[in-house]
């Protein structure tokens, strides 16, 4: 009697299945957005932008609302008494580039920004907040971002 009921009624069968799979869904049993690309998250619009203008050397990935900068610098050639100096200034031309790329408003969203600098010789790990990495698109002067940088980010570097 309900299937024949449900047969000259075919749109109130599409909504009771469509009330079911969003019952379903809010309980965790049936699960509609199963890939984590169709979830979208701020990282993600910000690396729409960012995917399309970054150099070859640069791995970009999303952690939940995290951006994860992997920089390959083995090209790099200095000094091994200035190999530590030379890395600290590409990391933040990196930072710079990688603010003045992104759209800024899209980025002062983004949660952590994990820039990870790798060379043969050490390997430097960069973290900062979205909104203090977007401000140095709009800084000139090198002293200006050497004490933005100064401030706003963490570094820790690994000899290996």
């Amino acid at each position: 009697m309900f299937l024949n009921f449900l047969m000259k009624k075919p749109i109130f069968a599409i909504g009771l299945l469509m009330f079911i799979a969003v019952w379903l869904q809010s309980k965790g049993r049936f699960p509609l957005m199963r890939d984590e690309k169709l979830n979208p998250t701020v990282c993600r619009a910000a690396l729409v932008k960012l995917e399309k203008e970054s150099p070859a050397s640069w791995k970009l990935s999303c952690n939940d609302n995290n951006l994860e900068v992997i920089i390959d610098e083995t090209q790099l050639k200095a000094q091994p008494q200035e190999l530590q100096a030379a890395l600290y200034r590409q990391l933040a031309n990196h930072m710079v580039e990688l603010a003045k790329r992104s759209q800024n408003d899209i980025l002062e969203k983004v949660f952590i920004v994990h820039v990870k600098l790798e060379h043969s010789k050490m390997e430097i790990n960069a973290i900062s907040e979205g909104k203090y990495v977007a401000k140095l698109a709009t800084l000139n002067s090198p002293q200006a971002i050497m004490d933005h940088l100064k401030q706003t980010v963490q570094v820790k570097d690994t000899v290996k």
